[in-house]
């Protein structure tokens, strides 16, 4: 049987933060999450097709757009993760891609990911 349920990565390397932000997604969504170091994004979007994927922002510009062109590549759209204090930069450089800001509420996942789910479904 074929699970057609949409599919969400976290590329967080932060642990607990990657498990909070899984269960939320989990609890509000009928969906399937998963979760990846930062560095393992390249291989697990090899393995599997993802709708979405919240991505660590590092700001390190240059691996971040790397990371970005790989989702976007795999089909999936992207949103961030960030706990720093250059949103300006960030929404400057990745102008239309969602932010969420660590430490995160739960009301903020939510509305990123319906947001960014609802951008995935066909017209």
């Amino acid at each position: 049987m074929v699970d057609d349920r949409p599919a969400i990565l976290v590329a967080e390397d932060q642990i607990f933060i990657a498990l909070e932000a899984e269960r939320i997604i989990s609890e509000a969504f009928d969906c399937v999450v998963e979760i990846c170091l930062r560095d393992h994004l390249s291989k697990t979007l090899a393995e599997k097709t993802f709708q979405v994927v919240l991505l660590e922002y590092s700001g390190l510009s240059q691996e971040d757009r790397h990371y970005v062109s790989l989702a976007a590549q795999s089909g999936a759209e992207v949103a961030f993760l960030s706990a720093g204090d250059d949103f300006v930069d960030l929404r400057n450089a990745f102008p239309g891609v969602p932010l969420i800001r660590k430490p995160f509420s739960e009301t903020e996942v939510r509305e990123v990911v319906a947001s960014v789910l609802a951008r995935k479904q066909p017209a």
